[in-house]
C-alpha cells in the first residue's frame, strides 16, 4: 500500500487532473497529470491549492475504475490493486534520471484510469506500461 501522504482521496482533485486534459495511454488505461502550479511570487513554494498535512516528496497518486468497465466490485478492486502494487514497485527503482526525465516534480497528482486489461495482462507487462507512461507523460506534458 501506498503511503498516506501519497495517496490520493479528495474527488475535487480527480476532478481537477480530468479537467486539465493532460492524459497519455498505456497498456492498461489512460495516466492523466495535475500539474504543480508554479510559484506566485520571488522564493515562494508551488501552490497547489490544498493545506499541506505532510512534505510532498512525490506527486499523490489516484487510481480509478468505472463500473461500466467492469461490473463485478471484486474485479474493479483487484484491477486496482494489481496496478497499485506495480506503480509500488517501479517506484522503488525510480532514480535522479529517472525522475528528472518523468518530470516526476512537476506533477501535483497522477490520476490511473484502469481498463479491464489489467486483469489478463502480466504482473511485470503491467510495470514496464506504467514506467513507459511516465516517461510519456514527462516527455509530453513535461516541459510547459
Amino acid at each position: 500500500m501506498l503511503p498516506a501522504h501519497e495517496r490520493l482521496r479528495k474527488t475535487s482533485v480527480f476532478q481537477r487532473a480530468y479537467a486539465a486534459r493532460n492524459s497519455v495511454s498505456f497498456t492498461c488505461g489512460t495516466l492523466y497529470v495535475l500539474p504543480r502550479r508554479p510559484p506566485q511570487g520571488k522564493g515562494k513554494k508551488p501552490d497547489t491549492g490544498l493545506k499541506p498535512r505532510h512534505p510532498l516528496k512525490g506527486p499523490m497518486i489516484g487510481f480509478s475504475i468505472s463500473k461500466k468497465v467492469l461490473k463485478s466490485a471484486c474485479k474493479r478492486n483487484r484491477a486496482k490493486r494489481r496496478v497499485r502494487e506495480a506503480y509500488r514497485l517501479v517506484k522503488t527503482t525510480f532514480d535522479d534520471a529517472f525522475r528528472q526525465e518523468a518530470a516526476m516534480h512537476r506533477w501535483y497528482a497522477l490520476v490511473y484510469v484502469i481498463n479491464p486489461l489489467a486483469l489478463t495482462a502480466g504482473f511485470d507487462e503491467i510495470a514496464a506500461s506504467i514506467k513507459e507512461s511516465l516517461l510519456k507523460a514527462g516527455k509530453k506534458f513535461g516541459s510547459k
